[in-house]
């Protein structure tokens, strides 16, 4: 039945997409106006040396120009005159439209280009203060920029005042709805099948020939070259890619450590002194929840960190794999998404505070406007709340019930057939013979590792030549988190775990049996690494296929104000659930919402400032809901690889929570706040009211008997 289902769902997702109207090729080319003003100007030559400093792109020029602006050591002032484009349109009621939009565009990529520091003309790293005098309305005076889309190419001309034009000339396809292929192959084969891999790369190759398609190659040589291009293009760039390759390090490292300290007895002996309060897999349970709320600076390291150190115990107590995935992935994302002192904010606050300008605010004030929409973060609050509802009382639902019930009555911990994550090698560690269970063998590396990864956190955040002052402040401890997060700490905080774990069993004498117990843990989770590096892959692919511009094209300009936070929250979801990432989904839709939501506000009661926070808080919880319920997201898949759980089955018994707690954060939080201005507040009350329905009425105790 539940097959037959899904093949239904296949079906009717594909006569959704043929039938999808196609998206303005002149909105798209709008929409890409603005990153022209990252290139060279035309005629000003490019030294091929890749050592030597590039010429300045068109936005440096504008913003160190002559007769245009106003500048001090922090700050430009840029009067901006006239913004025009030609497109090959044939609706003539699309003229003013796009010209809004083009200036829009030029904006993003002008306040853009001053975030970077890209202006500072003594070549620093400044960012900088950028006015902009007709952003909205033509200033006089000031200069223009004028733009033709047409055979596949963006013409943007920019005329300064009293100075000669620069232009820039770049090929540009628009996204087609196919571009949407790639991910919705992945995705459901996926889930059908559940068999990722496969899924995964015949979503990549989808892709690939795609985009040589769409660059103008026959049928038959794109789907050669698009093959080639899987490994030649995608994975190599994503192998080179040090980022990724210290993410791999990173999970490595902390699955290495892990393998040792249970070698050397260390990890019994902490699951011995945590088992002392968890005497019932009720107890694991909440024991696993307040250590995924206790680690909330990062979700990666939530993630590994909870869910491969707590595995053995919810082992123990007959808890399945899908329940401990879920329990680490539903906290790891929300507890780090809206704590005020986790790696996320600075990334958070980035890409909407350039904005600001544009809705009267100054760009400084993007961490006020942060912590303005903490109380219209339904979905992670009410994602927290839904599985300390799971776990205190006992009670599932849906797909993870069915799950649950097999562990506990068949000690079948993964269903028959399902592969898990993580091999045999890695779960089935035994401490080494004579190795007393010592719970310090375990606490000492991890103290190791989370204290290395802060230290580094606040040297690559400059946080060693902060005054004390501005350390204890909110704002700059939150900016040192965000300057000095990403994966480095994290992986050179699991390296140093890593070998402070190795070195205190070479004292025991156990350095073959360590050694070994390292390299089973890391030959144990091939697969996942395969799985993380094709997700990459179909993220790369999608980009290059303009997957997310196109679904936010879709968004209709002529719907009601109070519709836009429910509208950019399901579309965040859309387009995190389809590209697997929630940061990117934020990079792509907040620098197009603070304007919008600011000037549509302005006409309902909750005014143009109240719909702005509601409508940043709905892409900031939307990107996190999609990203939990996709199968090629990074995190789903660590979620996976912590819990030694298998993949597709992780998504499908938590998809149900998610998407529940996606429905109750509409009905409770925006719906309400948006419509009829309800405090946030109580829209907490009704959504924690609606939660403890759903599980009682719902779900039941995974102890009784089914009926």
């Amino acid at each position: 039945m539940l097959r037959a289902l899904s093949i239904l769902f296949v079906a009717l997702l594909a006569a959704a997409l043929y039938l999808l109207p196609p998206a303005s090729s002149a909105r798209l080319a709008t929409l890409h106006v603005g990153e022209l003003l990252g290139e060279v100007p035309d005629g000003v030559e490019i030294p091929e040396d890749p050592k030597a400093d590039p010429p300045p792109s068109l936005a440096q020029r504008i913003l160190t120009g002559k007769h245009t602006y106003e500048r001090t050591e922090d700050s430009v002032k840029f009067s901006f005159f006239g913004a025009r484009i030609e497109a090959d349109e044939p609706n003539p009621d699309l003229a003013v439209i796009l010209h809004y939009r083009m200036r829009q565009s030029v904006v993003r990529g002008l306040r853009i280009a001053a975030g970077e520091g890209a202006a500072d003309a003594t070549g620093g790293e400044a960012k900088l203060s950028l006015d902009i005098p007709g952003q909205k309305m033509p200033q006089q005076g000031g200069a223009s920029f004028f733009a033709k889309y047409e055979d596949g190419e963006i013409f943007l001309e920019y005329q300064p005042v009293d100075e000669p034009a620069l232009r820039v000339t770049k090929k540009y396809t628009p996204p087609s709805k196919l571009a949407l292929l790639p991910p919705i192959i992945a995705i459901l084969l996926a889930i059908l099948f559940r068999r990722p891999v496969p899924a995964l790369f015949l979503g990549v190759f989808s892709g690939a020939l795609l985009v040589q398609h769409a660059g103008g190659a026959s049928w038959p040589t794109s789907i050669g070259v698009g093959f080639v291009d899987i490994f030649q293009t995608y994975f190599w760039k994503e192998l080179i890619d040090s980022w990724r390759a210290q993410t791999i390090g990173f999970v490595i490292f902390m699955l290495a450590m892990v393998g040792v300290i249970t070698k050397n007895g260390g990890l019994r002996g902490l699951m011995d002194l945590i088992a002392r309060k968890a005497t019932s897999a009720k107890n694991t349970q909440v024991a696993t929840y307040l250590m995924g709320l206790a680690v909330f600076f990062d979700d990666y390291a939530n993630t590994i960190l909870v869910g491969s150190t707590m595995r053995p115990l919810t082992d123990r107590f007959r808890i399945s794999r899908e329940k401990l995935a879920y329990i680490v992935d539903s906290t790891a994302a929300p507890v780090a998404g809206i704590s005020i002192f986790s790696t996320w904010i600075a990334y958070e606050v980035s890409t909407f505070s350039s904005q600001l300008p544009a809705a009267g605010l100054s760009a400084s004030d993007g961490y006020s406007i942060f912590f303005q929409t903490l109380p219209f973060r339904f979905y992670c609050i009410f994602s927290l709340v839904l599985v300390a509802f799971v776990t205190f009382t006992g009670r599932d639902f849906g797909p993870m019930l069915k799950a649950e019930r097999r562990a506990r009555t068949k000690g079948e911990l993964i269903r028959p057939g399902g592969k898990p994550m993580v091999g045999d090698h890695a779960t089935k560690l035994e401490p080494a013979k004579g190795a007393n269970p010592l719970a310090r063998r375990a606490l000492i590396p991890l103290f190791v590792f989370i204290s290395v990864t802060l230290v580094e956190i606040v040297r690559g955040g400059g946080g060693f030549k902060m005054s004390f002052d501005e350390v204890a402040s909110i704002e700059g401890l939150s900016t040192l988190l965000g300057a000095g997060g990403g994966i480095w700490p994290l992986f050179a905080g699991s390296g140093a775990g890593l070998v402070v774990a190795f070195v205190m069993s070479l004292f025991m004498g156990l350095t073959s049996q360590v050694a070994g117990a390292a390299f089973n843990t890391m030959r144990s989770m091939g697969i996942a690494i395969v799985i993380l590096y094709l997700a990459w892959m179909i993220g790369s692919v999608c980009g290059d296929l303009g997957t997310a511009p196109y679904l936010t094209e879709l968004v209709n300009d002529s719907l009601r104000p109070e519709l836009l936070p429910i509208l950019l929250f399901l579309l965040a979801g859309v387009v995190a659930f389809s590209t697997g990432s929630s940061w990117s989904t934020m990079g792509i839709l907040l620098p197009l919402v603070v304007g919008l939501s600011f000037t549509m506000g302005e006409t309902i009661e909750i005014g143009g400032l109240g719909l702005m926070i509601l409508s940043i808080g709905a892409v900031l919880e939307g990107a996190i809901f999609g990203d939990h319920c996709s199968p090629i997201s990074d995190t789903t898949v660590l979620s996976s690889i912590a819990a030694a759980s298998d993949h597709i089955d992780h998504v499908r018994t938590q998809a149900p929570y998610a998407i529940s707690t996606m429905a109750i954060a509409i009905v409770a939080g925006y719906f309400p706040c948006a419509f009829l201005g309800l405090s946030p507040y109580l829209g907490w009350l009704i959504g924690l009211g609606l939660l403890g329905l759903l599980i009682f009425v719902t779900g039941k105790r995974v102890d009784a008997e089914p009926n």
